[in-house]
């Protein structure tokens, strides 16, 4: 397993890194199949107390990854804060694995699953928040952040996965039945949606 830590605004010094490590090794011993552990921890420019440090740590996991993040006073609180934050996310994962369906809600969704199915009542299929006809004259924000990322191509069941374990209210990827971009999505009836787009 490769373990990478990255620091921000600060330097990290031995025992920070060794505590760092110690932390993502007690997580990796229950994740056989872990590939590579990355921690991001950085001095954030906040006055509140309990955000002076930021913590993210981010596990692939064969083809799933496992994400991360929180603030605290102190880098240790940070830390160790994130590393439960995580945890929780691979025990959900495990039990996931385990029950080979992917849990009941899972399944229920799957069986569900429509195209045409529509968006939850108070939120677009992209999870933002749906435009009031007030605000037509409102300036549009700019771009802030353009991001990239690899994207294997995989299964409604696999895409929905990923999605929860990122703790994400929707998810964008390859669908390998059709060879198509889809975006998956959680409904509030605890269900979930496919989004299949279609060129016009």
């Amino acid at each position: 397993m490769k373990i990478d830590v990255h620091a921000k605004n600060l330097d990290l010094n031995r025992t920070s890194e060794e505590y760092i490590h110690k932390k993502i090794g007690a997580i990796g011993r229950r994740l056989p199949r872990m590939e590579r552990a990355k921690m991001e921890v950085s001095r954030t420019a906040s006055r509140a107390a309990d955000e002076r440090f930021r913590a993210q740590m981010t596990l692939d996991v064969g083809k799933y990854t496992l994400r991360g993040q929180d603030t605290a006073a102190t880098l240790f609180a940070a830390v160790d804060s994130v590393a439960d934050i995580v945890d929780g996310q691979v025990r959900r994962f495990r039990g996931k694995m385990r029950r080979g369906s992917h849990g009941r809600r899972a399944a229920k969704g799957f069986a569900n699953l429509r195209a045409d199915a529509p968006p939850p009542d108070d939120q677009t299929a992209n999870g933002a928040e749906p435009d009031d006809a007030d605000d037509g004259d409102e300036a549009l924000g700019a771009v802030a952040r353009t991001k990239r990322f690899e994207m294997s191509p995989m299964s409604v069941e696999d895409a929905i996965l990923q999605m929860e374990m990122l703790g994400h209210g929707f998810f964008l990827f390859f669908n390998m039945d059709s060879d198509e971009y889809n975006v998956a999505y959680r409904r509030q009836d605890g269900d979930y949606g496919i989004i299949e787009p279609e060129l016009v």
